[in-house]
């Protein structure tokens, strides 16, 4: 019992920055969860555990509470949701990243210490970039996926070559710098 007032009591002296840092996780808890049951997965136990794991992610982002809320999170998925992409899959992917990128950024500090601008920088840029790649292989994987089952008629391979073509021109272009 002890245990759990020391941890009330490292959240209530934490600086703002740093709990706006386990907020955040508990923002992408909350947007895995909401992702989960609109595509279709899940139950009500399920739900409430992940919204449970969530806000114990925010009390112990230092211990392996966010390492059981993505496992968690990922076999719920893997076994509630049927197929293999879901529109949906963008949101629950950025829920997970905001719950990992919380925890870490929250376990490497102490929670009375203010965080730098220059780490708040660069963890945000980090965590853009990791998104932006993300909803990149989201979008081609739902175009695989269309041109795999024949849906879409001749626009998903359209903007596939188009992406290819992108690719190709980014990389000449790095070529002719150096």
């Amino acid at each position: 019992m002890r245990d759990l007032v020391d941890l009330w009591v490292d959240v209530r002296s934490a600086s703002h920055d740093h709990l706006a840092v386990r907020l955040s996780s508990l923002a992408g808890a909350l947007l895995f969860t909401l992702a989960l049951a609109l595509a279709g997965g899940g139950n009500p136990a399920a739900w409430a555990l992940l919204t449970v794991f969530g806000g114990l992610v925010v009390l112990q982002p230092h211990t392996l509470m966010p390492g059981l809320f993505l496992v968690f999170a990922a076999a719920s998925w893997w076994a509630g949701v049927d197929g293999g992409w879901h529109w949906a899959l963008l949101p629950a992917a950025l829920g997970l990243l905001l719950v990992h990128v919380g925890a870490a950024l929250a376990a490497s500090v102490p929670a009375q210490a203010p965080l730098p601008a220059s780490v708040r920088r660069r963890w945000a840029v980090r965590t853009g970039v990791v998104a932006a790649v993300t909803t990149g292989v989201w979008g081609v994987a739902g175009l695989l996926q269309a041109v795999a089952t024949g849906e879409g008629g001749a626009v998903p391979g359209i903007v596939g070559l188009a992406l290819v073509a992108g690719c190709l021109v980014l990389y000449v272009q790095r070529l002719g710098r150096d």
